[in-house]
């Protein structure tokens, strides 16, 4: 694994920069978007097959979109008409019952047989943040469903109020960001978090430490170059870390896929001290 030292001195001034606080990219064309980054980067790697699974969700979550109806505002922890996604989650399983590998028949059927009360504990369960209350083989379905009412009410809801200043949580419903994001065209060079849940991406100045905001002791692994698409920012301080995907050097990288496909890097970084401060919705901590 390579190690390279805080790059703040070499990165662009963004403080005088114009940008835009909170990103929300149109659900359809983003799962279209990550679905063929899975695929892409499932040829060849060690985990193909559960990348591939990954990407048929995600082309199951694009064909809900004209199920997954307005809801109202979101708030941190909160879940929007849970009924509504108990039926998103239905209708998910139903998308996803043809031709099911069979390392996941089983998980498919464990969601199937649960009742709605247990389907909503357990959803209710993974959005305050207790992971270890739901089997890690079914969580993910779980999430993909609440994810998708959550990104859909995130657009139907006016941009968050008051003050502008960077957080380490989603400012539109709190949750930790799986990755950050080094942005090309328009906001080219920019840095922002992307949100698992609500699929929003909030702006955060590069060089510091996203969960604590410190730039005392930044340093960036990788397992390749210093020039790698995918590195993770650890932090000296707080001793945390959070990968960053760069667009900038490979434009079809995207935040879930590249993050998903580069867990490896994550059990080296953690055999280093460091904990991170995000998660995958398709590695749900545990």
């Amino acid at each position: 694994m390579n190690q390279q030292p805080n790059l703040a001195e070499r990165l662009p001034d963004q403080s005088s920069r114009h940008f835009t606080p909170l990103l929300q990219p149109d659900l359809a064309g983003l799962y279209r978007r990550r679905a063929a980054r899975l695929r892409a980067l499932a040829e060849g790697h060690d985990h193909a097959d559960y990348l591939r699974w990954a990407a048929r969700v995600t082309e199951a979550q694009a064909s809900l979109l004209p199920a997954a109806v307005e809801c109202r505002p979101l708030a941190a922890g909160a879940i929007p008409h849970a009924e509504h996604c108990l039926a998103l989650l239905d209708r998910l399983l139903a998308r996803l019952a043809h031709d099911v590998p069979a390392p996941v028949a089983p998980h498919l059927a464990a969601v199937r047989g649960l009742a709605a009360e247990e389907r909503l504990a357990a959803t209710h369960a993974l959005a305050d943040g207790r992971f270890d209350a739901v089997a890690a083989a079914i969580a993910p379905l779980l999430w993909s469903a609440l994810s998708l009412q959550c990104a859909t009410a995130a657009r139907a809801m006016p941009a968050p109020g008051g003050s502008n200043a960077e957080a380490p949580a989603c400012p539109v419903c709190g949750t930790a960001p799986v990755a950050s994001l080094i942005l090309a065209g328009e906001h080219h060079g920019m840095r922002y978090l992307h949100c698992p849940l609500c699929e929003s991406a909030w702006h955060m100045v590069r060089a510091k430490c996203s969960n604590c905001g410190s730039a005392a002791d930044l340093d960036y692994l990788s397992f390749d170059t210093a020039e790698a698409t995918v590195r993770a920012e650890s932090c000296g301080v707080c001793r945390g870390y959070l990968k960053v995907v760069s667009l900038e050097r490979d434009p079809h990288a995207e935040a879930v896929a590249d993050d998903l496909a580069t867990l490896a890097l994550d059990d080296a970084v953690a055999a280093e001290g460091f904990q991170r401060t995000g998660f995958n919705p398709f590695a749900l901590p545990v």
